[in-house]
C-alpha cells in the first residue's frame, strides 16, 4: 500500500472511530474535550485554495470552553500543517484564520461575524441552532448525550475550501 494512501487510511479510521466512540463518553466536563479533538480532525479532511500554505490559526471567537485543550496542540504539526490558536475578541482579530469557531455566546453576532468571513477561504464552525442557514459550515449539536455535527457543503464551496467525501460521510447531515 502506498505510504500517502496508507496515511489517509488511517487519518480516516481514527476519525470515524473517534466519532463512533466519542458518544460513549459522558458530556459532562469532556464535551469541549470532544468538539476540540474533532475539529482538529476536520482540518485533516478539508483542503484549502492556497496548498502551499503550512500554517493554520484557528480563531476561538467567545467564550473559550475548550480550556487547555487547544493549547496542548498549539505549535504542534499536523497533516503537514503548523497549528496555532487564537482568541479573537473584536471582528478585526478574524483575519488571519483558517478556522474560526464561534461560540454558542456570540449567537447574537454570529451573523455578522460569519458576514465578515464569507467568501474568504475561513472554514467555519459553530454551535448556534441558525449556524448553518447565517452561512456557517460545520455546526456541532448534541443529541442523546452524542456530539454531532452537520455539514453546509454550499458555504463550503462558497468559501472555496473543499471537504473530503470521508468527512462528508460521517456529518449526521449535509445541506
Amino acid at each position: 500500500m502506498p505510504r500517502n494512501l496508507f496515511k489517509y487510511f488511517v487519518a480516516v479510521t481514527l476519525l470515524m472511530l473517534f466519532i463512533a466512540v466519542g458518544p460513549l463518553w459522558s458530556l459532562e466536563g469532556k464535551e469541549y474535550q470532544i468538539k476540540g479533538a474533532m475539529m482538529i480532525n476536520f482540518i485533516k479532511f478539508v483542503q484549502w485554495p492556497e496548498p502551499s500554505d503550512t500554517a493554520i490559526t484557528i480563531g476561538i471567537v467567545g467564550k473559550n470552553n475548550f480550556g487547555s485543550t487547544l493549547d496542548q496542540i498549539d505549535g504542534r504539526t499536523i497533516g503537514g500543517k503548523q497549528i496555532s490558536i487564537r482568541r479573537i475578541n473584536t471582528l478585526n482579530g478574524l483575519a488571519g484564520c483558517q478556522v474560526l469557531f464561534i461560540s454558542a455566546s456570540e449567537s447574537d453576532r454570529c451573523y455578522q461575524i460569519l458576514r465578515e468571513v464569507a467568501g474568504a477561504p475561513v472554514l467555519t464552525i459553530g454551535e448556534d441552532e441558525d449556524f448553518l442557514r447565517l452561512g456557517g459550515i460545520i455546526r456541532f449539536y448534541t443529541e442523546k448525550d452524542h456530539i454531532r455535527f452537520e455539514i453546509n457543503q454550499s458555504s463550503a464551496q462558497k468559501s472555496n475550501l473543499k471537504l473530503s467525501a470521508k468527512l462528508l460521510e460521517v456529518a449526521s447531515g449535509i445541506q
